[in-house]
């Protein structure tokens, strides 16, 4: 374990014990936190806080980074900078060049594993985590921190085949990974469909559209749309659009001459009886008062 001005601990397993493992040998576990504009010309030398491709630094083992506060930068040999920041999961290859860094105005923190795999491991991590899938957004995850927690305490007890307990836990993170990135993945799927539905709606307020047929043109089933809808919007996608028919119907109250009927028929109200009561019911005020109210 080793204790540095950049308030970092980690802990290297013991090499002895590395024959006895799932097929994946960890080599060192641990986190660190680095205070903002903290000792900064030291950090530039310290060993984990930036690597440079140019200079040809790569390792023979995997890396798995995993950051929970700050914001910084990674760029890989051949490929574009991207940004990196807390929530997000950093997979390094082994023999890979990169360079990563944090922006040093913020406070950074993070948990990091390294470790080796069997050649089934190897090409497996490689498969699933490939250069296209090596910066993950998992959000916040307590378990995922209590694992990395467990891992520390174990190699700094010193546990009898800790390689073995280590190479367990190890599997567990990665599975945990895999599953929560996806599981992002799917809710930004799910709220990209409510914000292309409530697009739809806006465009469609003087044309008859039903909520179905909106379903139908996100591909997905009316019942996961109305559940969708209602837990990112709050409401039944049903009042959504009769609110933005609503608000139309006042501008089209206030702003234009048209008459109250053909407002009506314009909204797709079945009739002017009907339109009125809608109205009524939503503003305390008939259409003809609202009207008179705004002149």
């Amino acid at each position: 374990m080793e204790n540095t001005d950049l308030q970092s601990e980690f802990s290297n397993v013991i090499r002895a014990d590395n024959r006895l493992n799932f097929g994946l040998t960890v080599n060192s576990v641990g986190y660190k936190t680095i205070l903002p504009n903290e000792n900064i010309a030291r950090a530039g030398k310290s060993r984990d806080y930036k690597y440079q491709y140019k200079k040809g630094r790569v390792s023979d083992e995997f890396k798995l980074i995993y950051i929970t506060k700050g914001k910084g930068i990674v760029q890989f040999e051949n490929s574009e900078e991207m940004d990196i920041s807390k929530g997000k999961i950093l997979i390094i290859l082994p023999h890979q060049k990169y360079e990563y860094y944090h922006i040093n105005d913020t406070e950074w923190k993070e948990y990091f594993i390294r470790f080796e795999a069997d050649s089934i491991y190897f090409h497996l991590i490689n498969s699933l985590f490939g250069e296209t899938h090596q910066v993950l957004e998992i959000g916040f995850n307590e378990e995922l921190i209590r694992l990395f927690h467990r891992a520390v305490d174990v190699v700094r007890i010193g546990l009898d085949s800790s390689q073995v307990y280590l190479s367990g836990m190890l599997l567990h993170i990665l599975g945990l990974i895999i599953t929560e990135s996806k599981n992002v993945a799917v809710s930004k799927k799910e709220i990209q469909d409510i914000e292309q539905a409530k697009v739809i709606m806006n465009e469609n307020v003087l044309i008859e559209i039903s909520l179905q047929e909106i379903a139908s043109r996100l591909n997905i089933s009316y019942t996961t749309f109305r559940k969708n809808f209602k837990k990112y919007v709050g409401v039944a996608p049903a009042k959504y659009f009769s609110e933005l028919r609503l608000a139309k119907a006042k501008q089209l109250l206030s702003e234009t001459t048209d008459s109250i009927k053909e407002i009506a028929y314009m909204l797709q109200f079945s009739s002017i009886e009907h339109f009125a009561t809608i109205f009524k019911k939503a503003t305390g005020m008939t259409p003809k008062d609202y009207r008179q109210a705004k002149l």
